[in-house]
């Protein structure tokens, strides 16, 4: 199903009042009070608290504007199929009218729906233009109204049936081929947004384990406390903090970015966002403790 813009803004509105609560909880309880001297807190467990509540704030919502996407694209990839039937079906000899009751019995993906609803509509008011109309701005696509606007032209033209809807299938599917490439040229920039998030993760631990750890065992070390390298290292929970803040920065806008190059616009990449914050607490858990 579509979730219109009312659905969305109710989903995000409901996501982000729970963070809300949750946060205003843990400032209550005392979880959210940094720690003196380093001004944010040091523990996992309070990073976790924290991260994993961004985490429900912006996952249903991604998963809204990833189904919404996927529903989308599906219109645009049945359209051209949906108007190559019924050239096929009115070169035969039927009624542009018959082909659509016969198409609306077949699978379209998201298309069917509407295009059934909108026969019954027809039956009811025997108004077609007002029919195909309502499919087209229910379909949300600027192609389906496109769509919506040929048949519309097409009952209209008589004889010349066939060569419109020839026409237009002709026209969708080369906008079709266009879509196709663009998505396979920006396919390496999506994953230059997963490497770039992985990257940093391995960075932020061979900086923790390999440098910084082995500075701050020195440190507590009597023999070791007067060295000038590390009078001025701190505790390595600090620096843990800070490397796993980066990098759940660096997952969230990461996301975003390869959202807005391979989909057009930012809430694309909300799901890619979550799958690398998911990602990100997951490796700092397991691999830097």
């Amino acid at each position: 199903m579509y979730f219109d813009l009312r659905a969305r803004l109710l989903i995000w509105a409901s996501s982000i009042s729970v963070a809300l609560v949750l946060y205003i909880l843990f400032y209550l309880l005392g979880i959210l009070r940094p720690t003196e001297i380093y001004l944010i807190p040091l523990e996992q467990r309070v990073n976790n608290s924290i991260a994993l509540t961004l985490l429900a704030a912006i996952l249903p919502p991604s998963i809204v504007e990833f189904n919404n996407i996927r529903w989308l694209r599906s219109v645009d990839r049945n359209i051209p199929l949906l108007l190559r039937d019924l050239a096929e079906a009115v070169r035969s000899g039927e009624t542009l009218v018959r082909a659509l009751e016969e198409a609306a019995k077949r699978d379209y993906g998201p298309v069917s729906m509407y295009l059934e609803r909108a026969m019954v509509r027809l039956s009811l008011t025997s108004d077609l233009e007002a029919s195909l109309r309502w499919m087209g701005e229910k379909l949300v696509r600027p192609s389906a109204m496109r769509m919506a606007t040929i048949l519309i032209e097409a009952s209209e033209s008589g004889g010349k049936i066939v060569d419109i809807l020839e026409a237009a299938v002709s026209l969708f599917n080369q906008i079709a081929e266009y879509r196709d490439e663009r998505e396979a040229q920006t396919r390496p920039y999506l994953l230059l947004a997963y490497m770039g998030s992985i990257v940093f993760m391995v960075i932020s631990y061979v900086i923790l384990l390999q440098f910084l750890a082995p500075l701050s065992t020195a440190a507590k070390t009597p023999e070791m406390m007067g060295a000038p390298i590390i009078q001025n290292v701190l505790d390595i929970s600090y620096y843990k903090a800070i490397l796993f803040w980066a990098s759940v920065m660096e997952s969230i806008f990461g996301g975003l970015i390869a959202g807005k190059i391979s989909g057009g616009r930012l809430t694309a990449g909300l799901i890619h966002s979550s799958i690398l914050l998911a990602v990100t607490i997951a490796f700092f858990n397991v691999f830097t403790v």
